[in-house]
């Protein structure tokens, strides 16, 4: 007979509590990258076919022989760029040799879980390939319905949260989450199912705060900032969607926008407009069992309308405000903890400046892997080194390391450079990383640069304004790398 979710998972928190949480790091990995969100949401990241890609950080576990790790994807990825994540470990043959790499052939745009589901072939050569749950787990990107399908499928349970608790990764839920942990949330509303309940939010928010410029509508599934609207409320009208609004991500208008909330919900919230505001996350693990772990802290560096979309981030988190969002995260982690939640995600924050130091409100909970989460696995795995909770800093061989890290450096102009060319451009102009000094520049994204122009890079130096200043380099390499080709190209004979 087959084991049940709940078996499964009950069988992992005893094998967790009795072994720690060393197990998590040790047997058969499975890594399902699947981002099993709307798919209207999706579309609208530039090449988001190749976020799976974004997991590959995964495989610098293999750095520990005790490790195994099995890769599933929708599609084939280059085996250069395998190559390329495996040459950070130290011994990149025995490192391959544990990882085995499963592609289900189908590059539609459904999230990869759901394409698993239809291909029992696949599902069970990951079933053959791992060791039983008894020392192997699913490490997924987020957890729905479909993913406990995959787990009862596959006979292994899932290192992330019940899909009956998801909802507390809403922008809603998250809100709810933080007045029950004691942790402060902006002036707004949650549970926004229409656009009478959105006009009806605003008219609150107004009474409440006079001074109140705009407001940010959040989709409660939105990803990356791109499910966000800013109404300007000097142009505020009734009905609401005749209201002077700008929509984070371009395509979008009332006429879809609209429809998104009745189907998923919203909240509405006061967008703050001060100098110096920032927009730091707090990355926590919480192991079955109930043991909350911090493991980092960033500042997201944002951009799009109003400093709305996620384009990456610092590492760490400014040491004067650090300890203060430290503090409300655990708060939440721990109040997550006690409903049931387990896995790795991000909790993010707004901070104010103020008269005497700083106020931090609570603005989203990624029940999830975030865009936070496989920069800091790069670069622990890269540099071996350890989160130090007391300093906030990564550190490794005695070094303190700091890092900025993106997805988004992108340009039409690199459409048509393979992962081979950014590689070897890095190590050509000797900004690739460099295990001696633990600093330098290390690619991931790989797969979107040829097609789409769009590559990711996680940028480590002792500082992070060294680390910025590494960022600002790597673009250069890339400008004229494409330059040099573009004269090699017209000053090739006809």
């Amino acid at each position: 007979m087959e084991a049940s979710f709940e078996e499964l998972q009950d069988r992992f928190s005893r094998r967790i509590s009795a072994g720690g949480p060393a197990e998590l790091e040790r047997g058969t990995i499975v890594v399902v990258p699947s981002l099993t969100f709307p798919a209207g949401e999706l579309r609208k990241i530039t090449a988001i076919a190749h976020y799976e890609e974004r997991l590959l950080a995964t495989l610098l576990m293999l750095r520990d022989p005790s490790v195994r790790l099995i890769y599933v994807s929708s599609t084939e990825i280059d085996p250069a760029i395998i190559d390329y994540y495996l040459s950070f470990t130290p011994d990149p043959g025995d490192a391959g040799r544990r990882l085995r790499t499963i592609s289900v052939g189908d590059a539609t745009a459904r999230p990869l879980t759901e394409k698993l589901l239809d291909h029992p072939e696949v599902l069970q050569i990951i079933r053959a390939g791992a060791t039983g749950p008894d020392d192997a787990f699913i490490f997924p990107f987020n957890v729905t319905p479909a993913e406990r399908s995959l787990a009862e499928a596959v006979g292994l349970p899932l290192f992330g949260p019940p899909p009956h608790l998801a909802g507390f990764g809403t922008k809603s839920g998250a809100r709810v989450v933080a007045r029950r942990a004691g942790v402060p949330v902006l002036e707004g509303s949650e549970d926004v199912r229409s656009l009478g309940d959105l006009e009806r939010a605003v008219a609150r928010l107004r009474a409440r705060r006079p001074n109140a410029r705009a407001v940010v509508v959040k989709l409660d599934n939105g990803f990356s900032g791109q499910g966000n609207a800013i109404i300007d409320l000097d142009g505020l009208r009734s009905p609401i969607d005749r209201s002077v609004t700008v929509f984070c991500a371009e395509e979008e208008a009332w006429s879809s926008f609209g429809p998104k909330i009745e189907s998923e919900g919203a909240i509405v919230e006061e967008q703050v407009r001060v100098a110096g505001i920032t927009s730091p996350s707090v990355q926590v693990r919480i192991v079955p069992g109930g043991t909350v772990e911090l493991l980092s802290t960033h500042d997201q560096v944002l951009g799009g309308p109003d400093d709305q979309v996620y384009l990456g981030c610092r590492f760490p988190a400014r040491p004067e405000y650090r300890p203060l969002i430290e503090g409300y995260a655990l708060k939440v982690a721990a109040r997550l903890a006690d409903e049931g939640v387990i896995g790795l995600f991000g909790i993010d924050f707004v901070v104010i400046p103020e008269r005497h130091g700083h106020g931090a409100y609570l603005s989203e909970i990624n029940l999830r892997v975030g865009g936070t989460t496989h920069p800091f696995l790069m670069a622990r795995g890269v540099t071996g080194g350890s989160y130090d909770v007391s300093s906030g800093r990564l550190c490794a061989d005695g070094r303190s390391i700091c890092y900025v890290a993106t997805d988004n450096i992108k340009s039409d102009r690199y459409a048509g450079l393979s992962p081979a060319h950014a590689i070897d451009a890095l190590a050509g102009a000797g900004l690739a990383y460099d295990d001696r000094t633990k600093s330098g520049a290390a690619l991931h994204m790989l797969g979107a640069l040829e097609r789409h122009g769009k590559i990711g890079a996680t940028c480590l130096a002792p500082t992070v304004d060294d680390a910025a200043a590494l960022h600002d380099d790597v673009i250069d390499v890339l400008d004229r790398l494409v330059e040099r080709r573009g004269a090699a190209t017209l000053e090739a004979p006809p």
